[in-house]
This record gives structure tokens, sequence and C-alpha cells, in this order.
């Protein structure tokens, strides 16, 4: 039970990321300074080590790709400081003053006077009250009783700000600032001497106004820990879900002014949900988390009722009871700066009405139970990797004994990239969830009946994986490839990082989507976070030195750095779709220099020559900044890795002249070499072999066919990390037989963490 709720106190964190933001329709363009170098973020202002209040990236956790400033550094060059700060260490927490810049005088009786804007959010540690500015309010011009709102002594826990317009009436205020080109819209009523409210930035939580006489921050900690932190964090240290629910109502009774209430009151609706209780009780929470909310605005109540539906949805709570509180919550949501925020309530419904359909799918009412497979394959054709939707599916028809029907749904479940896990760790999730056979069991005694044995499952399985993988993915036009400029995409990734997933298939979907005149997708493994054999030096000097990579998955799209691409197999579509926007744009640009290829195998050798055309198109002062690269990347591996991905494309091998390329020289660029397959090999396996030795590892597999391979070659701005035109070229041994059989990953190879490294879902 423990397991299940530390499995799920995620959702509620997911539902404070998520209220009010905007979704991803469209990739966004992040800006290089935006809370990192601007020139009113001091290092001196904050002790906080560098800690920034961001509106959160539109869902940047399910992976819709979009263009990012991070890792952007020059090569050989270290980070600078911002305009006005060269004396400053940015590596170094600036000294701070520990007292309080809160007035802790009278309680005040107006608006009149001093007020520290105040956000509390989640921060690295926990949570923060980050004290963004001080707001002035004072009498207008004119004997009429108007007052004025003026905005100063900003921090550097916030963007660039400015005051756009402000309401003030005896009681309430309404202030509405454009952060760096994002909204940020607080509301609030005076009560006990201070002003709570909500503050829509990103996502809608509490806010308020606390009374200060300090002319300015400077010098203040201005991302102080809440006072009440410690306490709500002990009722989540405990490890029993009962424990902590005693302890959370504890908290919501002694601190009913809490800022962070809402996160205590969600928890601990969570925690009744996970553990069955009666609808009475649930019910019974929410209108008391509803009364609760009420200091705070009609706003957050709102919020707070949306976010309720949404942990709900998640925790698989009575499906009756659920549906009829989405409903409600619905109709109650009438706030317009909230518009998002019913839009999720959408994805909530009909993740209700999936759980119901999985309840009812295996129901004695064959009409009950049609209906529920109906609703599950609506299901499954908007998220084709929803393993609960297949394994209801896949019940359904060997009920129905459709048994080639249900192999295949078995099948998907178990040979696609982590879904049996997945959908062991949603029936771990409920209170005394019934046991039931894992779809591998249920696939191989069908599989069994049917043939007699097991021969040619493996197979079968393989076939699936292929066919189901990328099944997502628009198929590629037959219109002729543009003249414009090819898109490069690297993907830096390892066989052992559960998070890159998503990044890998979509990628994979782009190669269905366009032929590689068009994108040509090349994929450099890491040992991140463990060791991975299909991963070599060039690669590794390729993401850690020339892009400063800190965690995989990466991808870049024409050297720019992409993010968002961080997921798993079920998040691989929205990646894909993220990423395809993308393409396009770059594939619109026009391409000033050409990119020349040849490439054959020569007997027992690779042939290669490579130059640039049009160089004297490039500005002069560029010249001296660009590199040819060819890389040597093979077409297919055919190994089983540790996070479930049995086919590997485009994996680079080895990069010509390594990572740093070739110069421009006169004027002109020529890579021309001839390697010996057998030294090609043999540098990959003196490669893993020392890696081997340094870090006390022996790995079951190394997959190194070497039969069929691309050849790609690409122009690249070293300062600006810019790719101006690529070009592939394949070329296979004579007579090749490279296998097409999946090398399972046998065994295990203990690892040592990646120093600074780790997989990630950025």
């Amino acid at each position: 039970m423990s397991r299940g709720w530390w499995n799920s106190l995620w959702i509620v964190l997911v539902c404070w990321s998520l209220a009010c933001s905007k979704p991803a329709d469209t990739p966004t363009t992040e800006k290089a300074d935006d809370g990192a170098g601007n020139s009113t973020a001091k290092a001196s202002n904050s002790n906080s080590g560098g800690a920034k209040l961001l509106p959160p990236g539109p869902d940047d956790d399910s992976g819709s790709a979009r263009v990012s400033d991070k890792g952007k550094a020059k090569p050989g060059k270290g980070p600078k400081l911002a305009a006005g700060d060269e004396g400053d260490d940015p590596f170094k927490d600036a000294s701070a003053n520990e007292t309080s810049p809160v007035d802790k005088g009278p309680a005040r009786t107006s608006l009149a006077g001093k007020w520290i804007l105040i956000l509390t959010r989640p921060s690295e540690n926990g949570f923060a009250d980050f004290h963004t500015g001080i707001v002035e309010v004072s009498p207008a011009k004119g004997d009429d009783g108007a007052m004025k709102a003026e905005w100063s002594s900003q921090s550097a826990v916030l963007p660039p700000a400015t005051l756009q317009k402000f309401e003030v009436a005896t009681q309430q205020i309404h202030l509405e600032f454009d952060v760096s080109g994002t909204t940020l819209d607080f509301r609030g009523k005076l009560k006990n001497g201070a002003v709570l409210g909500s503050a829509v930035f990103g996502n809608c939580l509490p806010a308020r106004l606390v009374a200060t006489k300090e002319e300015s921050l400077e010098g203040f900690k201005v991302d102080p820990e809440p006072a009440d932190a410690r306490q709500l964090g002990q009722a989540f240290a405990a490890q029993d879900p009962l424990v902590a629910q005693k302890g959370l109502k504890k908290f919501v009774a002694d601190r009913p002014d809490s800022p962070l209430g809402m996160m205590a009151w969600e928890s601990l609706i969570m925690i009744t949900a996970m553990t069955g209780g009666q609808t009475e009780d649930v019910e019974g929470m929410i209108n008391d988390y509803q009364s609760a909310m009420a200091a705070w605005g009609p706003r957050l109540q709102q919020t707070a009722k949306g976010n309720v539906a949404m942990v709900l949805a998640q925790t698989k709570y009575d499906p009756e009871f659920s549906l009829k509180f989405v409903s409600a919550a619905d109709k109650t949501i009438t706030d317009e700066s909230l518009k998002e925020l019913k839009d999720q309530l959408k994805s909530a419904r009909e993740s209700i009405q999936t759980a119901q359909a999985l309840e009812n799918i295996n129901s004695e009412d064959e009409e009950v139970a049609k209906n529920a497979f109906e609703v599950l394959s609506k299901v499954r054709e908007k998220s084709p990797f929803e393993p609960t939707a297949l394994y209801g599916l896949a019940q359904y028809q060997e009920k129905a004994k459709k048994v080639d029907a249900a192999i295949a749904l078995y099948a998907e479940i178990a040979s696609l990239p982590m879904l049996e896990n997945f959908l062991q760790q949603s029936w771990g999730q409920k209170k005394d969830s019934p046991k039931r056979p894992l779809p591998s069991e249920l696939l191989t005694k069908l599989w069994t009946k049917k043939n007699g044995d097991t021969e040619g499952l493996d197979e079968y399985k393989d076939s699936v994986y292929r066919k189901r993988l990328v099944s997502f993915a628009t198929p590629a036009s037959s219109d002729p490839a543009p003249t414009n400029r090819v898109v490069l995409c690297e993907l830096f990734t390892g066989s052992s990082c559960p998070p890159c997933v998503g990044a890998d298939v979509a990628t994979a979907g782009l190669e269905v989507s366009y032929p590689k005149s068009q994108v040509i997708v090349i994929r450099y493994h890491q040992h991140i976070p463990g060791p991975d054999p299909m991963t070599n030096a060039d690669g590794e000097e390729r993401f850690s030195s020339y892009y400063r990579g800190q965690g995989t998955p990466s991808v870049y799209l024409n050297g720019a750095p992409i993010n968002g691409v961080g997921g798993y197999l079920p998040n691989s579509p929205e990646i894909y779709k993220g990423l395809k926007k993308l393409v396009d744009q770059q594939l619109a640009k026009k391409a000033d220099v050409k990119v020349r290829l040849v490439a054959k195998i020569d007997g027992d050798k690779l042939v290669l020559k490579s130059d640039v055309q049009g160089l004297d198109q490039v500005k002069e002062d560029d010249v001296k900044d660009l590199r040819l690269r060819v890389v040597i990347a093979e077409d297919e591996v055919h190994f089983l890795a540790r996070n479930g991905v049995r086919s590997h494309e485009m994996i680079v091998r080895r990069m010509i002249g390594g990572a740093e390329g070739t110069p421009i020289t006169d004027g002109k660029v020529v890579v021309s070499e001839t390697i010996p397959l057998a030294d090609l090999k043999g540098s990959l396996v003196d490669y893993l072999k020392k890696y081997e030795e340094s870090e006390g590892i022996d790995f079951p597999a190394k997959p190194l066919d070497l039969k069929r391979f691309h050849i790609v070659a690409f122009l690249q701005n070293d300062e600006s990390h810019e790719v101006l035109q690529s070009i592939a070229v394949p070329v296979a041994v004579s007579g090749s037989t490279a296998s097409s059989e999946i090398t399972p990953a046998a065994g295990k190879a203990p690892a040592k963490p990646a120093a600074k490294k780790e997989a990630t879902a950025e």
C-alpha cells in the first residue's frame, strides 16, 4: 500500500503544474536571458543558488518538443556573466540577510502601503515563498479617493516584469503584469492584515501580498521556505498512507490559512481515494476543501475543483461518483482565466470513462461489455500505447474466442517498450487490486494452445513490435524532395534509459514520414544512466564536449537543442508531433551551400569522399567557424535493450576526424578516407573492452554486425552550432547477410552511475 502512495504522490504535483497552464498546441522558443541572464537578475539579490520562478513550460513532461536555448554554450567556453556582474561568482551563493523583509507590526486594515507579492510554488527542494517584488498602493491624483499601484524592487526570481494594469477597491486588488511576454494575473482580498488571493502564471496557485516597510528586497533571501513546509513534509515522509492521511488532516486543521493548504487537501483527497475511502468521506473532504479555499477567492476555489477532478481521474476512483463530480466542476468553473482548466476536464472525463469501461469489459451483460469494448477501442485510436485499454480489449476478444485478435493485443503489451511494466504499476496503485495474469503469460498460453508449442512466438513478437511501434507516424509524402535545407536530427540516447524511449520512437516516426533527402536522423548512444554497448568515444565527445549535454534524451535539429523530448512510449506520438512541426519549419529554409558525398564498399574497405560547394555564399566572418563532419552510422542494430527498445536505427559508429570535424582551408574543405572494415570493428571492440575494464563490468552482448551503413556528411557552424546542410548515402557490404534477429540483453551488467549525467525526461 505504501508503494501505491509513493507512486501516486506525483498526481497532485502534476495537478499543481498543469492547472491553468496552456496546452502545448505549438512548439515554443525560449528566450536566452529570461530568468537567467537579464540585467535585473543579480546574483547578490538572492541566497537561493539560482532558483527562478518561471511559468511551467506547456506539458513539459508529456513530450511536446520545442526549441530550447540550453546547450548553446560555445565549444571550449564557460558560462558568461550577465552584464554588470563581472565581479560576481555565478557558482557561489551570495550572502543574504536571514532576517525577513515582512513587516511584523500591527495588522493593516487598508490596502495603502508597501506589499511584497509572494507566490508559493514548488521548487527544486520542495516549496518556496517566491518574493517577486514590491507593490506600493497609494492615493492617486485627485480627490475622488481612487488608489494606484506601483511596482518596484523586482527580485531575481522573476524574469523582467512590468505592471500593465491595476484595479484597487476598498479591500480588493487586481494586478496584471507582463513577464517577458507571459501574463501574471493576481487577484486578492485583504484579510487579517494580508491580501490573500491567487495568481495565474503558467498555473493558478495561492498568492498573497504581505506587508513590508522595506524600500527594496536587495540583500534579503527572496525564495525562503514557507513557514509550515516542514510540517507538510513530515506528513509526506510517512511510508504508510494512513499515517500520512492522519498527518495531513492535522495540517489542514491547524493551518487553515496556509498557502500550502491546497497541496495538503489534494494529497489528503488522493490518499482517501487510493485507499478505497467511502464516497461520502471523499465528498465531505471535497466540501471542506472548498470551504478552506474561500479565503483565497473564487478563482482558487474553481481551480481546486478542477484539480480534484484530475486527482479522481488519475486514482481511478469510483467512476460513477467521479463522472458526476467532473460534470459539476465543469459547470462551476466560470472564470475566464481558467479556460484551459475546463479543457483539461475533458481529458479527466475520458480517463474516468476509460476506468469505467475497464470495469465493465468483463461484464456478463453482453450489451454492457460491448459498449465498454467500443469505448476502449476509441481510447486505443487516440492513445495507441495505453496498456490498460489494450489489456481490456484483449480480454474481451479472448472471451469472444477471437484468439488471433487476442494474441495480437497481448503481444503488443508484451513486446512494446515497458508497457507490461506500466500495466503492473497501474494495477499496483489501487488498493486490494485483484491478481491478474500478465499479458506475456496469457500470450504464451494462447499461442501454445493454438500452435502446440512456443516455436515462432519470439519472431511473432518482433513482427508486432515493428508493425505497431511507429503506427502513429504519417506516411512519407509522394511529393519530390525540396531543394532547400535538409534537416539533421541528432538524438543522444541510452539503451538503459527509460525516459529515452519516447524520443527513440518519435525520431523513428520522423524516418517514416520523411525520406533521407529531407530528414536525416542519427543517434549517438551514451552510458547514461548505465553501460551501453552501442556507445563509442566519438559520440561521447560530441555530446559532452561539443554540445555540453547533461542528460539523455537530448535532441538537436540542425544544431538547435529541443526541449520536451523526454518520456515513455505513450508520450511518443506527442513528441513526434512537436518534432514534426519544427522539422517542417526547418525544411522551408533555403540552403546556400551544397554538401557532396560519395561512398562505397571496395572489398573489405569503406571508401568515401565529401566536399562542399557554395562556400563563397557564406559570410566571410562565418567561414572560419565552419566544420565539415562525416559520420558512419549503422542502419539497424537488433538488440533488446534494458528499456525495451528492440531495434535501433542509424547508430553512429564513428566520426571521421573525430568530433572536431574538418575546418575550411583556403576556402575549401575535403574529407577523403579509406577505412578497413576490420579496423572500424576493432576500434569499437577495443573501446568497449577498455570501458569494461575501467567500470568493472561485462557487457552480456556487443551488437557489432556492421554490414549496412549510411554515411552522413554535414556542414556546421561551431560558433552557433547551426547545421547549414546535410547529405546521407547508403552503403552495404557485398552479399550482406546482416541478421534481423534480436540480440537479447541477457544477464545483468552492474553499472556505476555516470558522473554528473542522468537519464532525464527534460
